[in-house]
């Protein structure tokens, strides 16, 4: 009878171990697979974009918790580095037409977002004294079109609608600087200027400019801005996805953002900072619920 007593009590213990090991496994949050804390974003090199992204990492990191990392590179690299999962988001992604090339080849291993932004349009931008009114009467203007980088979907719509109006121009290739500076410059002489633009964009809130009517509709109709990101994204990063599935912003909320980044140029956390401060109820709506749970003590 001793020996059986001793080895129920055996089991008894070893029974009561394990299950005292589960309670405490289970309610100790470092045994639970942790979120991976870092997220990468890439993107381009124009106005809207650089806003936006330097506001999401803001958001991610100061409120949301994750480490983000961010790289500017041209509009190809950002889609194949997605693809490749070098890189987690984008949210500068001009949708139907803009990017439509770039979705085409890579979008089968991304993941749409959502649309973070409405109504935004490309196409040829003039001043309002220039007298041509649609894309017909552009090389009556002028033998040359500013552009901005080569391989910008923008620059594609461009050569194309040189090639269907059949235009005697020109396509100057460059940077978003300078085709802003060549249009600042050319509107304070009152002289003739055509420039590949697009809405939303600071410069557009700074002075009186128009796009060329299309009536080949080579530019397409109003766009929309989707957040782009790689395959697996949001079961990698469930709060970071969920938050930016929310982000949209209105053309006079992402003006004021613009602003604020021109007005701060090399300090862009301060700028979207300010932008947060006065739009505190937007970044509440957009992070309701996803801030970092706090570590419970069994």
């Amino acid at each position: 009878m001793k020996i059986v007593r001793s080895v129920s009590s055996i089991v008894f213990i070893i029974t009561a171990t394990v299950l005292t090991g589960l309670i405490v496994y289970g309610c100790n949050p470092e045994t639970q697979e942790p979120e991976e804390p870092t997220i990468r974003m890439v993107y381009a090199n124009w106005s809207e974009g650089v806003a936006m992204t330097h506001l999401t990492a803001e958001i991610l990191e100061s409120n949301l918790g994750y480490e983000v990392v961010t790289k500017m590179t041209d509009v190809q690299s950002v889609f194949k580095q997605l693809q490749s999962k070098e890189y987690d988001v984008f949210v500068d992604a001009w949708l139907p037409n803009t990017h439509e090339n770039y979705m085409r080849e890579y979008g089968t291993d991304l993941d749409d977002l959502g649309v973070n932004v409405s109504g935004v349009q490309t196409g040829f931008l003039v001043p309002n004294y220039i007298s041509a009114s649609t894309i017909s009467d552009l090389s009556a203007v002028t033998d040359t079109i500013i552009g901005i980088d080569v391989g910008a979907g923008i620059m594609t719509s461009a050569e194309n609608a040189i090639r269907e109006y059949d235009l005697n121009v020109v396509l100057k290739s460059g940077s978003e600087a300078n085709m802003t500076n060549a249009l600042i410059g050319a509107i304070k002489k009152r002289e003739p200027i055509v420039v590949t633009g697009w809405v939303p964009h600071w410069i557009y809130n700074r002075f009186e400019l128009r796009f060329l009517n299309d009536p080949k509709n080579v530019f397409g109709n109003a766009e929309k801005i989707h957040t782009i990101a790689r395959n697996g994204f949001t079961e990698d990063h469930p709060r970071a996805a969920l938050f930016l599935e929310r982000f949209k912003m209105s053309d006079a909320q992402l003006a004021a953002l613009m602003d604020e980044i021109q007005a701060f140029p090399t300090d862009e956390r301060r700028a979207v900072r300010n932008w947060m401060q006065e739009n505190e109820y937007v970044v509440n709506r957009w992070i309701r619920d996803l801030e970092p749970e706090r570590e419970k003590v069994m």
